[in-house]
């Protein structure tokens, strides 16, 4: 009996040792990176509550001119602007750290503010529509004040009516105003305050540049989204340090605490953690080499060939060449005999029915073509017929017989005409109605209005609509007359709502008729009524006729039917005229 081959127990043998050593490499991992976050996260607190606690009556400042923001928001949005300027005004002299107030509302135009009668348009500064989308507190630092012309800290703060933002208050303080009120005196410890726009300013009395300060690698606007959080980094001065990030009034700026860092502390944490984390590394390359070539090489890699090749073969891409997957295993061997057999099955099949479908709708072509032309051949017959009758009488049977012949070759003519040979469009059907129709008055001076909309029907449904408009066109042309100097016509519309429902209306005008009395020497029997009475059942419509303003119409609406079935034939054909 042969035993395993040579890299199968390689394999094997790899997985026990992974089994075994993983998870003990795992725990002790574990186990160590978990004192060291909990000492770390002791210590990222403390610096955190450090530069909370020393900055607290800076912000403490921020938040007394924020809340003086809010109540002069209140007076401004009801005040007039003469109250507005001397209410800001008094209260500039009643607080000695602000160097500015003012109300600027969504237009930009500030008309109320402490510097009296001066109107300032802020509406084109570059900031102001950034300032209005943001309708939240927000601190902005600017060296020269739009108004003060001093280096400033400006404080926004929204102002809203039932909700809705209405403007804001802007409060400006000089930023010396600031530096004086750090709680503590901690060693080493700098402070820089980083507004909304990324604009960086000392709040601690630093020497030199505020931004030198900042960690070298992380954007001062970033700055935010590592609110409450403690790293370390190089400054932009090349200087090792430890920044502690935390937010500030609603969000509205942050400030930046750093520490010299000696290193000492983040050496030992590595040094606790480089034996574990040397033995999870090799634990997880050895894993890693056993998932790429157990897995992608062997499975993966066949199953995503076979998976290409199905959505391809989905999509409609027939290769004739069929799937090879390279060095596959016996079973995905034969998953690609079974693909490739299907494949080629499912091709053949489709391609006779591509031949069985082009060869249904050439046959279906040729019978409707073979239909017009005998229908055509039967109403010549009665045409050469109505000529050799002697009886107007019978002249007029035939002529009316040869119309409604003509008009079911009309029907077949469109049928195979059409790209669809099982449907036909209502207006080109009705269009060719009107056509023979209106020759029945051959240099009668008669205007022949269409407005036909576009739907599909059914062969069941098309023929009782022809005929039905054959029989209406015809009792129009008979009777259509002259209004006065007006010029007769005959109007035939067709709408679709949409919803399945059409309406086809046959109007005419009335007057003095074209057709002499004279000429109508046959009385109406009344076939043609009878005859629209049963194509408007087996259509299952409505009809309604109209007499009034020299116009008389002839209205039949109808629903749009599927094809019917046997059933459904079976009880049109009970409506059918006898």
């Amino acid at each position: 009996m042969t035993g395993p081959p040579l890299g199968s127990l390689r394999v094997r043998l790899l997985l026990l040792m992974l089994l075994a050593l993983f998870p003990l490499g795992l725990i002790a991992m574990w186990q160590t990176f978990r004192v060291v976050e909990e000492t770390r996260t002791i210590t990222q607190q403390m610096m955190l509550d450090t530069t909370a606690a020393a900055a607290v009556d800076q912000r403490g400042l921020i938040q007394r001119v924020v809340g003086a923001g809010f109540g002069l928001g209140a007076m401004a949005r009801v005040a007039d602007t003469d109250t507005c300027r001397s209410a800001m005004a008094d209260f500039l002299k009643s607080d000695d750290t602000i160097a500015f107030a003012g109300y600027i509302p969504r237009s930009g135009i500030m008309s109320c503010s402490s510097s009296g009668d001066a109107v300032v348009d802020f509406s084109d500064y570059p900031n102001f529509t950034e300032a209005i989308e943001r309708d939240a507190i927000f601190v902005e630092v600017n060296n020269s004040g739009a108004v003060s012309g001093t280096p400033v800290i400006i404080v926004n703060v929204p102002v809203r009516d039932d909700g809705a933002f209405e403007g804001f208050v802007s409060l400006s303080m000089p930023q010396d105003a600031l530096r004086g009120t750090i709680a503590h005196d901690v060693e080493g410890l700098s402070l820089v305050a980083i507004s909304t726009s990324g604009v960086a300013f000392d709040i601690s009395g630093l020497d030199g540049d505020a931004a030198d300060h900042l960690p070298r690698d992380v954007a001062p606007e970033d700055m935010f989204a590592r609110a409450g959080t403690t790293f370390s980094g190089f400054s932009k001065s090349d200087a090792p340090r430890i920044f502690s990030v935390t937010s500030a009034v609603e969000d509205s700026y942050v400030v930046v605490g750093s520490w010299p860092n000696t290193g000492i502390f983040e050496r030992a944490l590595w040094v606790q953690a480089a034996l574990p984390a040397l033995f999870a590394v090799i634990m997880w390359a050895a894993s890693m080499l056993v998932a790429y070539f157990g897995l992608d090489r062997l499975v993966l890699r066949h199953l995503k060939a076979l998976r290409s090749a199905m959505r391809q073969f989905a999509l409609g891409e027939r290769n004739t060449e069929g799937l090879v997957l390279e060095d596959a295993p016996n079973e995905f061997e034969d998953a690609q005999r079974a693909f490739n057999r299907m494949t080629l099955l499912i091709t053949e099949a489709e391609a006779r029915q591509l031949t069985d479908l082009h060869d249904k709708e050439v046959l279906l072509r040729e019978v409707h073509h073979r239909v017009k032309n005998n229908l055509q051949m039967i109403a010549s017959i009665m045409n050469l017929q109505s000529r050799t009758a002697r009886s107007a009488e019978t002249r007029e049977m035939l002529g009316g017989l040869q119309r409604r012949v003509r008009g079911l070759a009309t029907l077949h003519r469109s049928l195979y005409a059409h790209t669809d040979t099982s449907q036909v469009d209502a207006r080109e059907l009705l269009d060719a109605v009107v056509a023979e129709s209106s020759a029945i008055l051959p240099g009668k001076t008669l205007e022949i209005r269409k407005d036909l909309a576009s739907f599909l029907l059914y062969p069941d449904q098309a023929v009782p609509l022809s005929m039905w408009a054959a029989e209406a066109l015809t009792n129009a042309v008979k009777y259509v007359g002259r209004n006065g100097d007006e010029t007769p016509y005959i109007k035939v519309t067709a709408t679709h709502d949409g919803a399945g429902t059409a309406t086809l209306s046959i109007e005419n005008s009335t007057g003095t008729p074209l057709i002499d009395p004279i000429d109508d020497e046959v009385e109406s029997t009344g076939l043609g009524t009878k005859l629209m009475i049963a194509f408007c059942r087996q259509l299952e419509g409505e009809a309604e006729t109209t007499d009034a303003d020299g116009a008389f119409a002839l209205r039949l609406r109808f629903s749009i039917q599927g094809f019917a079935d046997d059933a459904a034939t079976e009880r049109q054909g009970a409506h059918e005229p006898a």
